[in-house]
């Protein structure tokens, strides 16, 4: 087992002050290591991680043995293994606006500040975090006060994927508000044979239970409502029954109801995608990385056909949701200097690169700027790094009980869905938000969630909402 090399901060000073750069970090360090990765399934697995892994290899002599499986069961992998403080694990990845609350809380997530200070472990120019958009910088610490214990890699914002083609024939408006999302949705709502069933749906979205939170989130901030609120003594409370949220879970609701097709109240993300891809959906709200589904010849109907734009202005303004992806290290690790050269080699500007040009969106600004990088779409390119720069994450509901909080919010989203009256959301969102807020008095004493409240974030003004409508040169639709 290696010795952390950590400078005192006198000496470090000094260090710095006499050379005037980094000699360059020895890759080779730890060469015959093998660390082991416990990864969630996603398109960038085998787009990015799976080649970069040999590259790794080929470069440092250290191998990584990846555990790749569905979202749901590696995390209860991880949690398995941490709270058992399993050595065998080395490497974590996670979303920190989940689970990043409850791990930092448990103390499972290495401190990673000693080893971005270290100049043996970290290459001269790695430059975090001044080269990270700010969006990613906002979903790093959830907890006030936190260690740096990830590093953000990807900005997988969730935006509205629209059918450019079916736009375009129609002459249909391309919405930048909550009306005219709605309006759209009607209009593209297709019954091209004439037997009363649409062939196309207008809109597309999670429609069940805890995954809906994910999706439904930027409709629950911008209609002005959060998932949370503090009570003018700072106590922090459910606000899924305020009038600005049920404004939220009604508007929602009608959208899957009257819009989508009833599979939607049973699908998965990757389901929905394939849906799209298939033809059958004119707008599909979803992580923009799906985009490269709907964009593949081999795979796809509608390939050239489809772009993304921001999540339409509500009544609270816009707000970008941005559900980033870190890499961490666990703390009962044997290799935690090996795994952080893994970290840091993965999360270098021209690593990062290769996967920006994999479709994969990152939370370098140097990815998103290189002259090399051409965006799939001119909007994609538009809204995925105005996401990226300016959202925050609010997928899910922060909080250490964040599996019951999902439930609780996702039972809401079931109600809009199926009955739809006002009377009976309010009904479900004061029953749930009341289980929420003793939920968090009993798991959360001394805690303070960070990026919980609009406010955390710069609202998006009109022009920027508009922007990636105008690179695709939609923007005269419907006038």
């Amino acid at each position: 087992m290696h010795v952390l090399r950590i400078l005192a901060a006198a000496g470090a000073v000094a260090l710095f002050a006499a050379s005037p750069a980094r000699a360059e970090v020895d890759w080779r360090q730890f060469e015959g290591t093998t660390l082991n990765a416990a990864y969630f399934t996603a398109n960038y697995i085998d787009a990015w991680f799976r080649p970069m892994a040999k590259r790794f290899e080929s470069e440092t002599g250290i191998k990584v043995q990846m555990q790749v499986l569905q979202a749901g069961q590696i995390r209860k992998k991880q949690d398995i293994m941490l709270a058992g403080k399993d050595s065998q694990l080395d490497i974590v990845m996670l979303q920190m606006d989940n689970r990043g609350g409850k791990l930092t809380a448990a103390g499972h997530l290495e401190d990673l500040q000693p080893y971005l200070d270290d100049p043996a472990l970290t290459p001269a120019g790695y430059d975090y975090p001044g080269d990270w958009l700010g969006g990613c910088l906002n979903t790093a610490r959830v907890i006030t006060g936190q260690p740096l214990n990830n590093i953000v890699w990807s900005a997988q914002a969730q935006l509205l994927h629209i059918r450019r083609d079916l736009f375009e024939k129609h002459d249909v408006k391309v919405p930048t508000t909550m009306a005219e999302l709605e309006d759209a949705a009607r209009k593209l709502t297709l019954d091209e044979d004439g037997d009363g069933k649409p062939e196309v749906y207008g809109f597309l979205s999670r429609g069940h239970g805890r995954l809906t939170t994910a999706s439904f989130a930027t409709y629950l901030f911008n209609h002005g409502g959060s998932w949370f609120t503090r009570l003018p003594d700072g106590t922090k409370v459910s606000n899924l029954d305020s009038k600005e949220s049920i404004d939220a879970f009604e508007f929602y609701g009608r959208l899957i109801r009257d819009y989508a097709p009833k599979s939607a109240l049973s699908n998965k993300p990757p389901q929905n995608a394939a849906l799209y891809a298939a033809g059958r959906a004119a707008m599909l709200s979803a992580l923009n990385y799906w985009h490269g589904l709907a964009d593949n010849p081999k795979k796809s109907r509608i390939a050239g056909k489809s772009t993304t734009i921001l999540v339409p202005a509500g009544p609270g303004g816009s707000y970008p949701n941005v559900p980033t992806t870190s890499l961490a290290i666990s703390k009962y690790s044997e290799k935690k200097e090996a795994a952080w050269l893994y970290i840091a080699w993965m999360t270098r500007k021209g690593i990062m690169l290769e996967g920006q040009k994999a479709a994969v969106p990152m939370c370098r600004r140097s990815s998103w700027e290189d002259p090399s990088y051409e965006a799939p779409t001119p909007a994609w390119g538009e809204s995925a790094k105005i996401a990226a720069d300016y959202g925050i994450a609010i997928a899910k509901p922060q909080a250490i009980a964040i599996g019951q909080m999902r439930d609780a919010a996702g039972e809401i989203i079931n109600v809009a869905i199926r009955d739809g009256s006002r009377e009976a959301i309010e009904a479900e969102a004061k029953k749930q938000a009341a289980f929420m807020t003793q939920l968090v008095a009993e798991t959360e004493a001394g805690m303070d969630f960070a990026g919980v409240i609009p406010e955390f974030a710069k609202k998006l003004d009109g022009d920027a909402q508009a922007a990636p409508i105008r690179a695709e040169g939609l923007d005269k639709l419907g006038m």
